[in-house]
């Protein structure tokens, strides 16, 4: 993979390549391999970025991911920054040049599709699991698969990133789960 860094504004959007500041590095799982880029969003003055480890459910099966329920943290990240400042985007690339993740979409790209991704919103699915093994945990992120962009989560599956209302509002992400539920 080339790593490839290059001046950029801020821009909520899902995949894509992630636009950030000097001295914050593009996330890995551990086995030299980059996470995706799930989505990167404005917050106040900072910036969200959302990670995970998809290769599996872009279809790679030999890719070692994530699995049914809660992910170990090596396997995604949600990194923040409080500024929008200097930012650099980290394209991450194949040796032959081609995008190592699916191309950038704008925030209601999935809405449009009449998909149900949403960005600190209530789970549209879920929602009694959710509330039952998380008590206290408020949705950051859910995404569903995507037809249109390859991504399957087994049968009818959706991937949350659950955050405490307190750490949110405290802009702090190091406690943030990764939850993955299935029919």
């Amino acid at each position: 993979m080339i790593h490839e860094a290059t001046n950029r504004t801020c821009d909520s959007h899902w995949w894509g390549f992630a636009a950030m500041p000097e001295g914050m590095e593009q996330p890995y799982n551990g086995d030299e391999n980059p996470l995706t880029l799930v989505c990167q969003f404005c917050l106040g003055e900072g910036i969200v970025y959302v990670f995970a480890d998809l290769d599996y459910f872009f279809g790679d099966t030999d890719a070692d991911g994530g699995h049914l329920g809660e992910w170990e943290q090596r396997f995604y990240r949600v990194l923040y920054t409080p500024t929008q400042e200097d930012l650099h985007e980290h394209a991450i690339r194949y040796a032959d040049g081609t995008s190592a993740v699916p191309e950038a979409q704008a925030p209601d790209a999935p809405a449009m599709r009449g998909e149900e991704s949403y960005i600190l919103h209530p789970p549209t699915v879920w929602q009694d699991e959710l509330s039952q093994n998380y008590p206290g945990y408020d949705v950051l992120l859910q995404l569903d698969e995507s037809e249109e962009i390859g991504l399957r989560f087994y049968d009818c599956g959706t991937l949350f990133f659950l955050i405490k209302p307190e750490d949110l509002e405290a802009r702090r992400f190091d406690d943030v789960r990764c939850v993955l539920y299935s029919y």
